[in-house]
């Protein structure tokens, strides 16, 4: 047994000792590194897939996709499936921000310019796909958005996973594409209020992380530091009548990607990466906001970015979360480090709610 399920094991089991009474798990929660890239690189996205293997891209130094496999073991192996050559090169793009799997093997993600980490060229955006199916992997663009801002997430449709929507995070609206007609792109969101950074950001990330729980669609305002949802149809329209809400506001510099689990749980709790703040955040369905993982002066969870939760039998407990290393914005104004997958166990947690 690891050392960091033993740990678990043993904060669960005194969370239980007398009762849901005095159930608290200790935090952090149990925690251990799965991967670490070399300084810098910034992983900006992580898709897990149902055989455990993950996806990664990265928008510094480069845009790439990374495939990770054996997760759950001590010795996982990543390989470079992708790095695009980026400007002048006709593989023009130099950021990967969000991926997706839309059909078995096939991954549809977005990708774009930056003229620097975190500032787009508006208008080189797009949707692309990475098709696996074969031994010959491909990648194409099959969506190009034209005066769009910078995508910075995407999330597929329950019902209909070929339809993805997409953040267009610097003109505050979301994107419906449908991957079979991808010339039927459309906006379908675009609420100032909840999703426009507002005017002291100093990049313009208004709508970033999106994940799609039961009827809703959910967001975060990333220098807002709030999270907003609305109910959505199973088609990824806003439902008749729906009004965007705020689900709850988060004491940080800045909130990211975000994903409910564990699954088999009541799938209610909420779990947010604050990227600046180096914070792996879980919020109950009463809107409390705990810290589980990081602090603003740890590099534990250095610009900490994308959390997705485990699909093996028996990992499903276990959140996986990518990050920057805090290029952007140095731990203790120095201190910076190679992205990398961190996997926390939040059984303790799920113990408790």
């Amino acid at each position: 047994m690891r050392v960091w399920e033993t740990v678990g094991l043993l904060a669960l089991s005194l969370g239980l000792t007398d009762g849901a009474t005095t159930c608290g798990p200790s935090y952090p929660l149990p925690l251990r590194m799965v991967y670490q890239f070399s300084k810098p690189t910034y992983l900006q996205c992580l898709y897990v897939r149902s055989n455990g293997d993950m996806l990664m891209g990265t928008v510094f130094p480069n845009a790439s996709i990374y495939y990770l496999t054996g997760a759950t073991t001590p010795t996982p192996h990543v390989s470079v499936i992708h790095t695009f050559a980026g400007i002048p090169s006709t593989d023009v793009i130099n950021g990967v921000t969000g991926i997706v799997e839309t059909e078995p093997n096939l991954f549809t993600f977005t990708g774009g310019i930056q003229q620097s980490l975190g500032l787009q060229v508006n208008g080189t955006w797009g949707v692309w796909q990475l098709d696996m199916r074969t031994n010959s992997t491909s990648l194409r663009e099959i969506q190009h958005i034209p005066n769009s801002g910078l995508l910075s997430a995407i999330v597929a449709l329950p019902q209909n996973p070929t339809v993805v929507l997409v953040a267009d995070t610097s003109l505050g609206q979301i994107l419906r594409v449908d991957t079979h007609a991808p010339a039927k792109w459309e906006v379908v969101l675009a609420d100032w209020a909840t999703m426009h950074y507002p005017p002291w950001a100093s990049l313009q990330f208004g709508v970033n992380g999106l994940t799609i729980h039961g009827e809703y669609l959910y967001w975060t305002n990333s220098f807002v530091a709030t999270i907003y949802r609305v109910r959505i149809t199973e088609d990824g329209y806003a439902a008749p009548g729906a009004r965007p809400e705020e689900v709850t506001w988060v004491r940080s510099l800045f909130v990211d990607g975000l994903v409910f689990g564990p699954e088999g749980n009541g799938d209610q709790t909420l779990w947010a990466a604050t990227n600046a703040d180096n914070r792996v955040l879980a919020i109950s369905g009463e809107g409390k906001v705990t810290t589980v993982a990081g602090a603003p002066d740890e590099m534990t969870a250095a610009g900490v970015v994308a959390p997705r939760f485990g699909r093996l039998a028996g990992d499903e407990h276990t959140l996986y979360v990518a990050s920057s290393g805090g290029i952007v914005l140095p731990v203790n104004g120095t201190e910076f480090e190679g992205g990398k997958v961190v996997a926390i166990d939040t059984r303790p947690w799920a113990a408790c709610q």
